[in-house]
């Protein structure tokens, strides 16, 4: 398995964390999952070999699984069975406030599950789609994609919710805010529309990522250590939440770590 991260144009860091790839011609085939954790952000798929299938939480989401979609958010880790074939991947890391403005859809329409932007009826997404999958290089794909969003490039995020998230915290499992000058409950609906889940999840999503990469930064720091830390009320809680998001206690996370990339990020175990 070899997954591989690829910079956005400096003209598009506004609205792509980065693209990625994966591919894999040969895999374990008594034991070919992996697991998805959630990380908060938006990723548009293409599959240029056959896809994988999603084990969403709502199986009629399962269904949906194609040859090019996009991830919302999802609020638990997700099961990724791959193919009984080659599996070549390249995708979009979008920022998770902007995929509202560049395909103009509620995003709570694809909290957990995903979606084929044909479906919406968008234009030329046929088109983009037989590029991207017709294209010889990376470089291609990405020079497509970023043509594409060409009319986005000026997008201003300083009226988004990116500029909400500093005045957000999570302590003891309730929503602090500060100084937002808006509601609590329009927040909650903005987050709905335009990120897909309420601001709660979203920042305990954040927090359990940022526990995750120093995790892997320091593999012997202790779970109260961490828990004080990232304010959680305490060991037990951050436990809990832990297995919540990605599906194992932070032990058996630490071995079950895919060496080879963060998005198929961890071995199920089996």
């Amino acid at each position: 398995m070899q997954f591989k991260k690829h910079k956005a144009s400096k003209a598009f860091e506004h609205l792509i964390a980065y693209f990625w790839t994966v591919k894999s011609s040969e895999y374990d085939l008594d034991n070919p999952s992996y697991k998805f954790v959630p990380d908060a952000y938006v990723d548009w798929v293409f599959h240029l070999e056959s896809p994988w299938q999603c084990d969403f939480p709502d199986v009629e989401n399962q269904s949906k699984t194609g040859q090019f979609h996009v991830f919302g958010q999802i609020k638990k880790h997700i099961n990724l069975t791959l193919p009984d074939g080659d599996l070549n991947v390249f995708a979009i890391k979008f920022h998770p406030w902007v995929a509202k403005q560049i395909w103009n859809v509620d995003m709570h329409h694809l909290t957990n599950g995903c979606l084929n932007l044909t479906d919406l009826d968008l234009p030329e997404m046929h088109v983009l789609q037989e590029r991207i999958y017709l294209a010889n290089t990376i470089e291609e794909r990405i020079k497509i994609i970023e043509t594409y969003l060409l009319p986005y490039a000026n997008f201003s995020d300083t009226k988004s919710l990116k500029h909400t998230f500093s005045s957000l915290t999570v302590e003891a499992n309730q929503l602090k805010t500060l100084n937002l000058g808006i509601g609590l409950r329009r927040l909650e609906q903005r987050f709905k529309n335009e990120i897909g889940i309420s601001p709660k999840l979203f920042l305990r999503t954040c927090r359990i990522n940022a526990v995750i990469e120093k995790m892997k930064e320091n593999t012997n720091q202790s779970l109260t250590q961490l828990a004080l830390e990232y304010n959680y009320f305490d060991q037990s809680h951050f436990i809990k939440d832990f297995k919540q998001f990605t599906g194992c206690n932070p032990s058996q996370f630490l071995k079950s770590i895919n060496p080879d990339g963060d998005i198929l990020n961890l071995r199920v175990k089996l």
